[in-house]
Protein backbone atom coordinates (compact mmCIF):
# COMPACT_ATOMS: atom_id res chain seq x y z
CA UNK A 1 0.00 0.00 0.00
CA UNK A 2 2.84 2.39 0.77
CA UNK A 3 4.39 1.95 -2.67
CA UNK A 4 1.03 2.47 -4.40
CA UNK A 5 0.25 5.50 -2.20
CA UNK A 6 3.57 7.10 -3.06
CA UNK A 7 3.10 6.39 -6.77
CA UNK A 8 -0.41 7.86 -6.69
CA UNK A 9 0.58 11.04 -4.86
CA UNK A 10 3.72 11.58 -6.93
CA UNK A 11 1.72 11.05 -10.14
CA UNK A 12 0.39 14.59 -9.66
CA UNK A 13 3.92 15.94 -10.26
CA UNK A 14 4.75 17.37 -13.68
CA UNK A 15 2.10 18.68 -16.08
CA UNK A 16 -1.40 17.59 -15.13
CA UNK A 17 -3.18 15.65 -17.85
CA UNK A 18 0.04 14.47 -19.55
CA UNK A 19 0.29 11.22 -17.63
CA UNK A 20 -2.71 9.23 -16.43
CA UNK A 21 -0.86 7.22 -13.76
CA UNK A 22 -3.18 8.75 -11.14
CA UNK A 23 -6.03 7.10 -13.07
CA UNK A 24 -4.28 3.84 -13.93
CA UNK A 25 -3.71 3.02 -10.25
CA UNK A 26 -7.49 2.86 -9.65
CA UNK A 27 -9.81 -0.12 -9.90
CA UNK A 28 -12.51 0.11 -12.56
CA UNK A 29 -15.17 0.81 -9.91
CA UNK A 30 -13.09 3.31 -7.91
CA UNK A 31 -14.96 6.42 -6.81
CA UNK A 32 -13.24 9.74 -6.06
CA UNK A 33 -14.83 12.12 -3.56
CA UNK A 34 -13.51 15.67 -3.12
CA UNK A 35 -14.10 17.44 0.19
CA UNK A 36 -15.11 19.75 1.74
CA UNK A 37 -18.65 19.22 0.53
CA UNK A 38 -19.07 23.02 0.37
CA UNK A 39 -17.08 22.92 -2.89
CA UNK A 40 -20.03 21.16 -4.50
CA UNK A 41 -17.88 18.69 -6.45
CA UNK A 42 -19.79 15.55 -7.42
CA UNK A 43 -18.28 12.13 -6.76
CA UNK A 44 -16.42 10.92 -9.88
CA UNK A 45 -15.94 7.44 -11.27
CA UNK A 46 -12.58 6.40 -12.70
CA UNK A 47 -13.74 7.33 -16.21
CA UNK A 48 -15.21 10.67 -15.10
CA UNK A 49 -12.00 11.59 -13.30
CA UNK A 50 -9.92 10.65 -16.35
CA UNK A 51 -12.02 12.97 -18.54
CA UNK A 52 -11.76 15.79 -16.00
CA UNK A 53 -8.01 15.33 -15.54
CA UNK A 54 -7.35 15.42 -19.30
CA UNK A 55 -9.13 18.80 -19.44
CA UNK A 56 -6.53 20.19 -17.05
CA UNK A 57 -3.69 19.53 -19.50
CA UNK A 58 -1.48 22.60 -19.52
CA UNK A 59 -3.41 24.28 -16.70
CA UNK A 60 -1.24 22.99 -13.85
CA UNK A 61 2.42 22.67 -14.85
CA UNK A 62 5.80 22.27 -13.19
CA UNK A 63 4.01 20.70 -10.25
CA UNK A 64 5.67 18.86 -7.43
CA UNK A 65 3.50 16.82 -5.10
CA UNK A 66 5.20 15.50 -2.00
CA UNK A 67 3.91 13.09 0.62
CA UNK A 68 4.46 14.77 3.98
CA UNK A 69 2.90 12.18 6.29
CA UNK A 70 1.50 8.67 6.01
CA UNK A 71 -0.48 6.34 8.26
CA UNK A 72 -1.71 2.88 7.31
CA UNK A 73 -4.22 0.40 8.63
CA UNK A 74 -3.06 -2.77 6.90
CA UNK A 75 -5.91 -4.89 8.23
CA UNK A 76 -8.53 -2.56 6.70
CA UNK A 77 -6.38 -1.83 3.60
CA UNK A 78 -6.68 1.92 4.17
CA UNK A 79 -4.24 4.78 4.45
CA UNK A 80 -4.32 8.45 5.31
CA UNK A 81 -1.67 10.67 3.77
CA UNK A 82 -0.90 14.38 3.93
CA UNK A 83 0.60 15.89 0.80
CA UNK A 84 1.57 19.32 -0.46
CA UNK A 85 1.73 20.71 -3.97
CA UNK A 86 3.63 23.57 -5.56
CA UNK A 87 2.99 24.32 -9.23
CA UNK A 88 2.63 26.90 -11.95
CA UNK A 89 -0.51 27.85 -13.86
CA UNK A 90 -1.32 30.32 -16.64
CA UNK A 91 -2.35 32.78 -13.91
CA UNK A 92 0.70 32.36 -11.66
CA UNK A 93 2.04 30.07 -8.94
CA UNK A 94 -0.26 27.64 -7.18
CA UNK A 95 0.14 25.70 -3.96
CA UNK A 96 -2.20 23.50 -1.98
CA UNK A 97 -2.34 20.88 0.74
CA UNK A 98 -4.26 17.63 0.58
CA UNK A 99 -5.34 14.88 2.94
CA UNK A 100 -5.98 11.59 1.15
CA UNK A 101 -8.05 8.69 2.46
CA UNK A 102 -7.30 5.73 0.18
CA UNK A 103 -8.74 2.20 0.25
CA UNK A 104 -6.89 -0.59 -1.56
CA UNK A 105 -7.41 -3.95 -3.18
CA UNK A 106 -6.26 -6.98 -1.19
CA UNK A 107 -2.83 -6.98 -2.80
CA UNK A 108 -2.41 -3.23 -2.20
CA UNK A 109 -1.59 -2.53 -5.84
CA UNK A 110 -4.75 -0.66 -6.81
CA UNK A 111 -6.90 1.99 -5.16
CA UNK A 112 -10.58 1.12 -4.82
CA UNK A 113 -11.82 4.33 -3.16
CA UNK A 114 -10.45 7.87 -2.85
CA UNK A 115 -11.50 10.70 -0.59
CA UNK A 116 -9.49 13.87 -1.17
CA UNK A 117 -9.71 16.79 1.24
CA UNK A 118 -8.05 19.94 -0.06
CA UNK A 119 -7.47 23.55 0.90
CA UNK A 120 -10.68 24.88 -0.60
CA UNK A 121 -9.59 28.52 -0.40
CA UNK A 122 -6.50 27.93 -2.56
CA UNK A 123 -8.40 25.77 -5.05
CA UNK A 124 -11.30 28.24 -5.35
CA UNK A 125 -8.95 31.19 -5.83
CA UNK A 126 -7.11 29.37 -8.63
CA UNK A 127 -10.32 28.28 -10.38
CA UNK A 128 -11.72 31.82 -10.18
CA UNK A 129 -8.56 33.31 -11.72
CA UNK A 130 -8.52 30.64 -14.45
CA UNK A 131 -12.20 31.23 -15.30
CA UNK A 132 -11.81 35.03 -15.25
CA UNK A 133 -8.82 34.79 -17.59
CA UNK A 134 -10.74 32.54 -20.00
CA UNK A 135 -8.42 29.56 -19.51
CA UNK A 136 -11.16 27.39 -17.99
CA UNK A 137 -14.74 27.28 -19.11
CA UNK A 138 -17.43 25.24 -17.38
CA UNK A 139 -15.42 24.14 -14.33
Amino acid sequence: MRKTSEAFIHSFSGTWGDDLACVDLRTEDCEHTILPASLGVAKRSKLEFARYYRQLKGVVTESEMTMDDYMANVKERRIVALSSLTAMSPVGPYSNQYVWFLTFTEDGKQISDITEFLDSKSATELLTKLRDSGVLKGH
